[in-house]
Formats: C-alpha cells, sequence, structure tokens
C-alpha cells in the first residue's frame, strides 16, 4: 500500500495531523493505530494521542478486533462515528429545491424536495428554510448538526454568462439569499457550484474515494464540471474554472441562452432532453423519465440519446486530451440509467491520451449516488473542511474556545462560505 499524506511533528500544526489521521480512517474504513502509524511520519505515541482525541469528541469510535491465536490482547481498530453529527445538504436547480440529511459516512438518512419557482428568491429562501425545519423536526434532539452546503448552478458571480437561460436561476443577482438562509435557520451555511459540490462529494464518499485527480462530469438540467488535483477542486482565477457546458462543440449551431451557438449543454443535459421531447423540464426527472427509458420504442428519447451520446463522446475526448485525469466521473441529478445508456452509446470512445494507458471501464465511472449525487455534495461542504487535510485550512484564524471545530483546525464562519 503506498503512503498517504504525511503528517508533521509541529504541534503548531496538531489540526492537520489530527485530519491526516481522520482522512485516513475515513478512507481506508476500519483502521488500528499500527496502521496508521505504517502510512504517516508520526510516531505511535502521536497517534495514540490524536485517535484518543477524536474519540472524546465523537468522531471516531473504536472496538477490539477479534483474538487470533497470538499471545496478548487483540488490536483495537478505529473507525468514523456516523453519530457524530449531520449536515443539511440541499441543491438549488431550475423548478426544484431537494434537501437531504446526511451523516458523517456519507449515508443520506432523510431526504425531500419540492417544486419552486426559482426566478422568485423569496420563495426560494421559503423553501429552503421549509426543507431543513422538516429534516431537523425528524433528527434526535442530540444530534449535533455541522452546518448548512447549498449546490446551485453556476456560474455564480457576475460574468457575462452568470444566472442566463433555463438551466441557471434565471434573474438572479447576487446570492444574498444564502445569508437570509443563515439568519432563519442559525446554522453554518457553505455554497458551491453544484458540479464542485458533486465532485466533493465523491471524493468523500462516492466511487472517487480512491482517486487523487478525476474529472467530475455534472449531468442535471445543466451540464457542469469540475477538476479535481489532489483532493481539491480547481477553481481558476475567480471561480468559474471548467464551465464545460458552455464550450461550444458544434459550429454554427443550436444559438445558446449564453449568447454563442452550438454550446455542449445545448445537447447534452436534461433540459436539451425535456426541448426534445417537447415537455416540460419536470417531466424529465425522476421516476417520468425512467419509465420511459424502459420503453424502446419511444422514438424521440432514443434519437436525442444517440445524438447526447455522440456530443459526450467528443466531450470526453476533448477532457483527456486537454486534462490527462485519472478518470472522468458521471454524476448530478440525472436517473443514473439514463447516464448508462448514454456511456453505451458512446462507445467506442475516441482515442485520446487515456487510451492505451487507462483500462477501458476507468476511463468513464458513474456516480453511484443515482439522482443523490447533487444532494450529497452540497451536503458535504459544511464537512469538508473537517475530513479534508488541507494545509491551507490551518492559516485561517480560529475561535479561542476549546470546541470541535477549534480541534479540528476548522475555519469560523460568521458569514456564508463558499467551498
Amino acid at each position: 500500500m503506498r503512503t498517504m499524506n504525511r503528517g508533521t511533528t509541529q504541534q503548531s500544526s496538531a489540526p492537520y495531523n489530527r485530519r491526516i489521521v481522520l482522512d485516513l480512517i475515513r478512507r481506508q474504513g476500519s483502521m488500528s493505530r499500527k496502521d496508521i502509524v505504517d502510512l504517516v511520519s508520526l510516531s505511535p505515541q502521536t497517534v495514540a494521542n490524536i485517535t484518543n482525541d477524536l474519540e472524546a469528541i465523537g468522531l471516531i469510535m473504536s472496538r477490539r478486533l477479534k483474538a487470533d491465536k497470538s499471545r496478548g490482547q487483540p488490536p483495537i481498530a478505529f473507525e468514523l462515528n456516523p453519530n457524530a453529527g449531520c449536515s443539511i445538504g440541499i441543491s438549488l436547480e431550475p423548478g426544484r429545491a431537494s434537501a437531504a440529511q446526511v451523516n458523517l459516512v456519507g449515508d443520506v438518512l432523510r431526504k425531500n424536495d419540492v417544486a419552486v419557482d426559482t426566478r422568485d428568491r423569496r420563495q426560494v429562501l421559503a423553501a429552503m428554510v421549509g426543507l431543513v425545519k422538516d429534516l431537523m423536526s425528524r433528527r434526535p434532539v442530540s444530534e449535533r448538526t455541522w452546518g448548512i452546503g447549498v449546490a446551485l448552478p453556476g456560474p455564480l458571480i457576475a460574468t457575462d454568462i452568470s444566472f442566463v437561460g433555463p438551466t441557471a436561476l434565471e434573474g438572479w443577482t447576487d446570492l444574498s439569499v444564502l445569508d437570509d438562509l443563515r439568519d432563519a435557520t442559525r446554522l453554518p451555511v457553505f455554497y458551491s457550484v453544484d458540479s464542485v459540490a458533486g465532485a466533493l462529494g465523491e471524493t468523500l464518499f462516492g466511487v472517487a474515494k480512491s482517486l487523487d485527480n478525476f474529472f467530475y462530469l455534472h449531468l442535471g438540467m445543466g451540464l457542469g464540471g469540475a477538476l479535481v488535483v489532489n483532493r481539491s477542486a480547481y477553481r481558476g482565477a475567480d471561480g468559474n474554472a471548467t464551465e464545460i457546458g458552455h464550450i461550444p462543440i458544434v459550429p454554427g449551431g443550436t444559438p445558446c441562452y449564453c449568447g454563442n451557438a452550438g454550446c455542449l449543454e445545448r445537447y447534452l443535459s436534461l433540459h436539451s432532453l425535456a426541448e426534445a421531447l417537447g415537455v416540460d423540464d419536470a417531466q424529465v426527472q425522476g421516476g417520468q423519465l425512467e419509465a420511459r427509458l424502459a420503453d424502446d420504442g419511444d422514438a424521440a428519447l432514443q434519437a436525442w440519446m444517440r445524438q447526447a451520446a455522440h456530443k459526450l463522446r467528443d466531450a470526453v475526448c476533448i477532457i483527456e486530451n486537454m486534462l490527462d485525469p485519472r478518470s472522468i466521473v458521471i454524476g448530478g441529478s440525472a436517473p443514473k440509467a439514463l447516464a448508462q445508456r448514454l456511456v453505451e452509446l458512446a462507445q467506442p470512445l475516441h482515442r485520446s491520451v487515456r487510451g492505451g494507458v487507462a483500462a477501458p471501464e476507468e476511463r468513464i465511472l458513474l456516480s453511484e449516488r443515482q439522482e443523490d449525487s447533487s444532494i450529497l455534495g452540497a451536503a458535504v461542504l459544511p464537512l469538508y473542511d473537517m475530513l479534508s487535510p488541507r494545509l491551507e485550512v490551518l492559516q485561517q484564524e480560529r475561535r479561542s474556545d476549546a470546541n470541535v471545530a477549534e480541534i479540528m483546525g476548522q475555519r469560523p464562519v460568521g458569514r456564508v462560505g463558499r467551498l
């Protein structure tokens, strides 16, 4: 087994060392102290102190392994404590708000969704507050809520193509509604572009758990992307990197709401599918679409899938030749059955720098979370600082009170935080 992240012996980096150990336990599922010492550059005493600290604050739990024929007590294994608290993830897409309560090991405990006119921010706020209250009312009173994560279609800052068109939060000018959500719920609120949130969710709890670098393709009402390098999402100059849906791919093609023509999203997205079928966007979400997928005689659907798969093949080639990712992970709010069918129709893939290097089954991976991918990604946002050992987090000012956030070196959140 290869060496994982290395710790540091400096006392000032104790939170970083704790994160390394916590992240290692999360990725492996269960580990003894000896296993941890073998994989990180920390002394046995330091590892013992860290596991004691993490167990004392309830983030991990221990269990005695079964005894073998050797003498002495069997070793103790440590695992993440699924009851150490939860977070709430909210995914906003045009016309719908979905939310879920997720525990520390990535289990979706409860979820709910509502139809909402996302062009009206007052309705969006009311819907989000209602979803949060509903989920929190069904949790044990003693259970800690780490915060709320919100995933939204991007770009999220003022650009020429922000908040424009039916796959975006049309008509919005800022994200002040998230400050209102924080004030109404009195919980820390984090937000991110949906594709970045989905990528982080796959990194912590999904098919990318063992991948240090990959490209995440977010297939929903629109089409987004995120490049993950060393398990952190590459943001670009202004946080708008890899907005792949608005890359022109067909010269003189279908006009796009961004002002260009032939953009990839106009051919490969749930909204483009709804247009091809002549139905409302809501009719290509959830069970209604899955029922149509089972009908091989649905000519309109079959035609759309063939052309969408052709564009997916081109997109995969562009991504691989530009970025050389270990794998391309496809997730989002689209049913997994649809994504799987598109990948099948896209075979054989174009020749690229990954061809002949990566095994064919590794070039594209499908999220195992079905339509929960977006919500799980959102729910990860409040947990990501704690579960991901990133040195830059330690450079942030920390509170003086000795609580779990300080012990883990988390950033204080006095306002809405972006990941």
